[in-house]
């Protein structure tokens, strides 16, 4: 950062309180030839104007002017430590002269010397405030991470000068470290509007809107900024963030391919660059991005936890752990990285780690439940709940809440009475849950209770393990009437009958890796000597053909309206098919074998690399063994049909 030297000589020649250092007679050679120095500074002559200068001292060694504009000429050819000498020199000719402390701030702060930069401004505004002291003490400020009181400096000067675009575009870039981005863009906006060919502006500007997750508008001021500069590596990182966001990610990874042209040991680009390989699934190629960006700056939390992801995605569990662990040293108050190490520990099974953990799923960003923020304490398992009401809450989906219901006869063993707040649709089934809680549905008037716990902070109550947790053939049960009813209208079992569950919600973050094409499964499945049934309500498009050419395949479309009603006809299915979806979970809290269909690194709760599952007895898990790729989990599934369809018809 760039400033301008003040020069005036208003009122600083002689102050009352200084003794005068010469004679009467050598006072008038000297005010003559500072006259005919400064004259010859702004006529642009330096040579002459520091040879007058000179001649002053040579006649008083301890002359203000003299001292301090042979400072800013020194200081304007970049001899710093030099300038720094002379203001010194001037200073202590004139302990009050406020435009020699800004000055010597401005050559201390373009030396590197922040905090005595800072020192010397923070004296100019009090001895002589100007536009200039209160600019440069706001750089200084910024520099050293001190926001608020940049931002107040940077106020200062817009105070005086509305239209200083520098001050606008500082202080817009203060906002954007304050996650002030409406004020931010605000400032660039105004700076724009004044100078419309300044490329900080546009890429202040382009930071506050991506902050604000507008992304179009992001993408086109980074492309203004680039088209008036183009070569700005950290403006490139952000663009290519921007085109991650809009889902553009070959134009993203080209993006950050061209930032790392032009710094190829920016360890942000680097890191960031690792992240969008791993959206791109190329997981060995961002590990080694990660690795490169730590190499640069071995405590940058952003890359350990890139790196983390990385080797989670390469079922390297425990050195993902570890890097997880590392972005947690270097960022302790970073949530995602505590997630991060905690899911990671539930996911190889190490729950006493990883539950703690998990309870910073409601700081989360983007978490898919919000605190419910009730006056009553919560509950885990710290306080006798004899002769006490707790609140059992739902959260997240419904298959959460229908694999931690099995909690609620625990809690109520321990004497408390127990209200559930369960989503609607889950709300008549929940009544056939063990321990005689109440049920309501979420949205209905709650009773009063006295404590509260989420469904999923129960493992933790309980202090559960992957070898010790409640895990009961079964725990929910359908409408019998249904049921009965049911059974009537399907008629006598002829066949096993084999329930069939591909894809899950599509809006699902990790959609692409847990579901898979109809006719992915099908090829995988006998053509005879089954009765297939659909258990999900909603169908993709690309589906509908292998539906229409697969008439054995029945789609009972008022019966899977209801919950109510789904859970009925899982129950009429000798075998349950599924991809990780809330079916898996019901078909496993109604005691029905299920065969569940997994992605590479799937949620924590199926744990890793095992084929049986310890919540649902029932459950044999088939995994993938590179990612996307469905061939040998559906090999494996095929493997084992023919047994289980002959144990089926034998017990008919």
């Amino acid at each position: 950062m760039r400033f301008r030297a003040l020069v005036s000589r208003d009122e600083l020649t002689m102050h009352s309180d200084q003794p005068a250092p010469v004679s009467a007679a050598n006072r008038d050679q000297i005010d003559a030839l500072l006259d005919q120095a400064f004259a010859a500074y702004e006529q642009g002559q330096p040579d002459q104007a520091q040879a007058h200068f000179k001649a002053v001292l040579a006649l008083d060694p301890r002359d203000f002017d003299a001292l301090h504009m042979l400072g800013v000429m020194t200081m304007q050819k970049r001899a710093l430590p030099q300038a720094i000498e002379l203001f010194e020199q001037a200073i202590a000719a004139d302990p009050e002269a406020g435009m020699a402390y800004t000055n010597m701030g401005i050559a201390c702060l373009e030396s590197g010397q922040t905090e005595r930069a800072l020192a010397c401004f923070d004296k100019a505004v009090v001895l002589e405030p100007s536009v200039e002291a209160f600019y440069g003490r706001g750089a200084a400020q910024q520099s050293l991470k001190q926001w608020a009181a940049a931002e107040a400096s940077f106020a200062q000067v817009l105070a005086a000068q509305p239209g200083n675009v520098g001050a606008l575009i500082n202080r817009g870039h203060v906002c954007l470290m304050l996650q002030r981005f409406d004020e931010a863009a605000a400032c660039y906006e105004k700076a724009i509007a004044i100078e419309p060919n300044r490329p900080a502006a546009f890429a202040g500007l382009g930071d506050a809107l991506l902050s604000t997750q507008r992304f179009p508008q992001a993408l086109a001021a980074y492309d203004r900024s680039l088209a008036l500069k183009a070569d700005q590596p950290d403006l490139l990182g952000n663009r290519a963030s921007a085109l991650l966001k809009l889902k553009r990610l070959p134009e993203a990874i080209s993006c950050y391919e061209q930032a790392l042209k032009l710094a190829p040991r920016h360890a942000v680009i680097l890191s960031n660059f690792s992240g969008a390989l791993r959206e791109a699934a190329r997981h060995v190629e961002a590990l080694a991005m990660a690795d490169r960006a730590l190499e640069v700056e071995p405590q940058l939390g952003g890359a350990h936890m890139n790196r983390g992801n990385a080797l989670l995605d390469l079922a390297r569990l425990d050195e993902a752990r570890q890097a997880f662990a590392m972005a947690r040293q270097a960022q302790p108050d970073d949530v995602e990285a505590q997630w991060a190490l905690g899911w990671t520990s539930l996911l190889a099974g190490d729950w006493a780690t990883g539950l703690p953990l998990f309870e910073v799923r409601w700081r989360k960003q983007g978490f898919s439940s919000e605190p419910r923020g009730f006056s009553q304490p919560l509950w885990l398992g710290d306080t006798d709940l004899r002769g006490r009401t707790i609140l059992l809450h739902a959260e997240q989906g419904l298959g959460d809440t229908l694999q931690f219901c099995r909690y609620v006869p625990l809690v109520a063993a321990l004497g408390a009475k127990v209200v559930l707040e369960v989503q609607p649709p889950l709300k008549n089934l929940m009544r056939s849950l063990a321990g005689g809680c109440q049920v309501v549905a979420r949205g209905e008037p709650l009773p009063a209770f006295d404590v509260h716990c989420p469904l999923m902070s129960l493992p933790l109550a309980f202090k559960s393990t992957p070898s010790h947790l409640p895990a009961p053939d079964s725990y929910l049960h359908p409408d019998p009437s249904l049921v009965h009813a049911l059974a009537e209208r399907l008629g006598p079992r002829t066949q096993p009958r084999i329930g069939l569950v591909w894809s899950g919600n599509a809006a699902h973050r990790n959609d692409a890796n847990r579901s898979l094409p109809l006719a992915t499964l099908m090829s995988a499945l006998p053509a005879a000597g089954v009765q297939y049934f659909c258990l999900q309500k909603d169908i993709r498009e690309a589906d509908l053909p292998t539906l229409k050419a697969r008439p054995d395949i029945l789609r009972l479309h008022d019966v899977l309206e209801t919950f109510d009603g789904t859970a009925a006809l899982v129950e009429q299915m000798d075998l349950v098919i599924s991809v990780d979806t809330s079916i898996a979970h019901l078909a496993g809290a109604l005691g029905k074998p299920c065969w569940i269909l997994l992605s590479r690194v799937p949620d924590w709760r199926w744990l890793i690399d095992r084929a049986d599952c310890p919540w649902y007895p029932r459950a044999r898990l088939f995994r993938q063994t590179a990612w996307g790729q469905w061939d040998a989990p559906l090999q494996d599934l095929a493997a084992g049909l023919p047994a289980s369809l002959a144990a089926m018809s034998a017990s008919r």
